[in-house]
């Protein structure tokens, strides 16, 4: 359980704060935070925080951190910068403990600057590290809650004072030791072994979600692999159509011809609306296709199917590492990776989803498709919609010397069907472009643009497809 507010004021009888320069700072994770001072008298030390845990706390570390406080959040560097910038070089002049509460105040002098440091050592949202000016205007913070009024350059309300001491609170059993080792000792161990059970859970979560992504692009993969397996068929087809190309008639449904491969007749259906001769190119058309997205699925099934064993073999050595430090060491690392590709992440109106290396922005109506338009597109971006049917645009974020290929594109184009008028139908005839190829239309509706060098695409709903898509921003 976290400190309470006699055992922090017995914390701080034993420390040597007033008088003491803070030369380093260092943050650990979201919540632990070393604050390295030197004393005249005594030298140097530390104190040692945590705050927003079962085990918030305050106390002198007097041994090495453990391993579940090593290693740093590539997310943390906001306020640990402003730490390094603005308060390192200072010393603390006054240390002042809110009555009956947890809040503790270091006023502090860095070289004729006066700030404020309070430190909320709560277990719940109210935790909280604040630095303020003299006037108790916030400078900066380690945890922002705009809903509390707690953000940068807003004043800080300390709020009244506790009256009357609640006798629920009391200090617990003293050992022979100084209060602070007492409670170093005693904290460190459970500390640890929570945060590794924390690190665990959290790895663990990662894992199912990552592993269950793969699969699911391996099952779409698959899916497409075993719909277009049979691509030489319409090329047979098309051939056939070519050697009795003189029976061909417009406006056709169909025509019936001998099959030199199985000696038997064959009805073949054609396009009512197409000339006779133009099904053979229809055909053809067909055959390229198919044996694209076939080989396309193909190197893709490949890659998804390495990607997933890399992945499970990754995770089987991670979690079963059988030295602790080593282990703990390894999660964070694993943990901290994620975060930093969640941070750097496009964050844009509507949705941001990944097809492979490229990256989907998604309008789900009029002022989401204005804003990406306005803001978040540019001009060797691809913009993709669906014909004569209102709905979303997706864009097709560009990379420099990548070729979109037909996965994205079909990825794209079924996140602009179901976000759109034609999601019942189920189908849908699209076009895209650049970005740079779309004109405003004056006076239009809001996001309204005209297409010019678009290229059109016809699509059915892949609901594996979409599964996947849409999983993925889920946990993103």
């Amino acid at each position: 359980m976290s400190l309470n507010w006699r055992e922090i004021a017995l914390i701080l009888e034993e420390l040597p704060l007033v008088g003491s320069s803070l030369q380093q700072t260092v943050q650990h994770d979201f919540h632990a935070i070393s604050w390295n001072f030197y004393h005249q008298t005594i030298g140097r030390w530390t104190l040692y925080t945590e705050l927003g845990t079962p085990f918030s706390r305050l106390h002198l570390a007097s041994e090495s951190l453990s391993v579940a406080q090593q290693g740093k959040t590539a997310k943390l560097q906001r306020f640990i910068q402003f730490l390094r910038a603005h308060l390192e070089g200072s010393k603390v002049v006054e240390v002042f403990q809110q009555p009956y509460d947890r809040m503790v105040h270091l006023k502090l002098d860095n070289h004729g600057t006066l700030l404020n440091l309070y430190m909320r050592f709560y277990s719940g949202p109210g935790a909280n590290v604040i630095i303020t000016d003299e006037q108790d205007i916030i400078l900066e913070l380690l945890y922002r809650r705009p809903a509390r009024g707690e953000q940068s350059g807003q004043p800080f309300i300390i709020g009244e004072p506790k009256t009357g001491e609640d006798d629920r609170f009391v200090v617990r059993s003293r050992t022979d030791t100084s209060f602070n080792r007492q409670i170093e000792m005693e904290y460190g161990s459970q500390s640890n072994e929570l945060t590794f059970q924390e690190l665990l859970r959290k790895v663990e979560a990662k894992r199912d979600r990552e592993l269950k992504t793969l699969q699911t692009t391996l099952a779409s993969q698959m899916h497409t692999l075993k719909a277009n397996e049979g691509y030489d068929r319409h090329k047979m087809t098309a051939d056939l159509l070519s050697a009795y190309q003189h029976l061909l008639k417009d406006n056709q449904d169909s025509i019936e011809l001998d099959d030199w491969e199985s000696s038997e007749k064959r009805v073949i259906e054609l396009d009512p609306k197409l000339k006779g001769r133009e099904n053979i190119l229809l055909y053809y058309e067909r055959y390229q296709k198919a044996k694209g997205s076939y080989e396309n699925a193909l190197s893709e099934v490949v890659k998804a199917k390495a990607q997933l064993a890399e992945r499970e073999a990754h995770y089987v050595q991670l979690l079963e590492a059988t030295e602790p430090q080593n282990a703990i060491r390894a999660m964070k690392r694993e943990l901290a990776s994620a975060e930093t590709k969640a941070h750097d992440k496009v964050h844009s109106p509507g949705l941001t989803m990944q097809s492979g290396q490229f990256t989907l922005l998604v309008g789900r109506n009029a002022k989401e498709n204005d804003e990406l338009l306005r803001h978040y597109a540019r001009g060797n971006d691809y913009w993709m919609h669906t014909r004569d049917v209102p709905g979303g645009y997706v864009f097709i974020k560009f990379i420099k010397n990548k070729t979109v290929p037909l996965v994205v594109l079909l990825d794209a184009a079924n996140l602009a069907v179901v976000f759109s008028k034609a999601k019942k139908e189920g189908k849908a005839d699209l076009y895209y472009t650049q970005v740079k190829h779309l004109r405003r239309v004056k006076g239009g509706k809001t996001g309204l643009v005209l297409p010019t060098q678009e290229k059109n695409l016809s699509i059915t709903l892949d609901e594996t497809r979409l599964r996947r898509l849409l999983l993925e921003d889920d946990n993103a």
